[in-house]
């Protein structure tokens, strides 16, 4: 009997180590159950100061009630910003070299927001940088390979290694809206870092224009190290719209192929795991028939899971959460990610609203349970 109930226990701490989210079929799932993220972004608290160096501890108490009325609400994913810019984590030294020195930090302080989570089944998705505002002490990560191994090796592969045992960690998202910060008009023999295509997208609105290929390689590098320290880890980026992610017009081109990432940085193992689309209308209405409200998940013609993780009922044709939360689950998506629970601002949904929208799905299950036991 005693042999029997030690085995027992062994096996289920061996399930338990391996319950992590998972790509399968061009879903996610968790476990054996196929799982649809449904949930809201946390963009930040205080801008690129979150984490590292006992930030957090001002702003746990309002991650911990977000993530608990996201939880109330049905949701079970939230998306937050690590570095953002980088103005404040990781730590540089004069020469634009990751010290590392905040790193004990960061694993602390992820630590916590991750075990938090995972006690009201959430998961988290990491959102390491971000191009859709005016890049500062990271810009040069993009152009200086040796400074971008150095955070990779000193900060990034520590943080992952101490993290990765972690249920609710969903995701690294290595970088948001490098459309933002792309020169439109480069031409270029190889159609991966070709971007005139781009002419009429509005890219590059953060004021940085960067060549694709660095913004490819950088990607690649960072999506390598997280897989090299663990295996099972999922890696995207967050794209602004489909410009970039689907080749589903024309004038849309998916530029995080694994052959073109791996062309623009030479890794084997920096490739991305899921789609990622934003979309939101302009002036009402949204610019294209190609966007996710206008199209399913089959029109796409993606090898990987998309989640539509930025959208709102205030910028959307239909202006009821219920109904777009339910389009979403309905045409084969992964996930449906509300922008977002710190507002105000434009395009930014407020509480009850994105709570409705979650709580009308909750309990479905036929495109994935959302009600899920970390």
């Amino acid at each position: 009997m005693k042999l029997g109930s030690a085995l027992l226990l062994v096996v289920l701490c061996l399930h338990a180590i391996d319950a992590f989210l998972r790509v399968q079929d061009k879903k996610l799932f968790y476990n054996n159950d196929q799982v649809f993220l449904s949930g809201a972004n946390i963009a930040w608290f205080n801008f690129a100061r979150d984490f590292g160096s006992g930030a957090y501890d001002y702003v746990k108490p309002r991650f911990e009630q977000a993530i608990d009325e996201i939880s109330n609400a049905g949701g079970n994913v939230i998306r937050v910003w690590v570095h953002i810019d980088g103005q404040w984590s990781p730590k540089w030294d004069a020469n634009g070299f990751a010290t590392g020195e905040d790193t004990p930090s960061l694993i602390n302080e992820l630590g916590q927001l991750l075990d938090h989570a995972a006690q009201r089944n959430v998961f988290v998705i990491f959102t390491l940088w971000d191009l859709n505002v005016t890049p500062r002490q990271m810009l040069h990560l993009y152009s200086q390979p040796d400074r971008l191994q150095s955070y990779l090796d000193k900060v990034l592969k520590p943080l992952v290694a101490a993290l990765k045992d972690k249920p609710a960690l969903a995701a690294w998202e290595v970088v948001n809206e490098p459309l933002a910060s792309i020169t439109e008009t480069q031409r270029d023999i190889n159609p991966c870092f070709d971007t005139t295509h781009l002419k009429y997208s509005g890219a590059g609105w953060s004021g940085t224009h960067l060549l694709l290929k660095d913004i490819l390689r950088f990607i690649n590098w960072h999506a390598d190290a997280i897989k090299f320290v663990d295996p099972k880890a999922l890696c995207t980026i967050g794209g602004a719209g489909e410009w970039l992610t689907t080749n589903v017009s024309p004038v849309t081109r998916d530029h995080y192929t694994d052959a073109c990432l791996i062309a623009a940085g030479g890794r084997q193992l920096g490739t991305l795991d899921m789609v990622m689309v934003h979309t939101y209308t302009f002036q009402g209405r949204f610019v294209s028939d190609t966007c996710p409200f206008k199209k399913r998940f089959l029109d796409y013609h993606t090898t990987k899971p998309m989640v539509i993780e930025e959208f709102s009922t205030a910028c959307n044709e239909c202006h009821d959460a219920v109904a777009n939360y339910r389009y979403l689950y309905d045409s084969g998506y992964s996930g449906a990610l509300a922008f977002q629970y710190n507002g105000p601002g434009q395009c930014v949904d407020d509480h009850p609203v994105m709570f409705a929208g979650m709580s009308a799905i909750r309990n479905l299950n036929y495109n994935g349970r959302i009600d899920i036991r970390l």
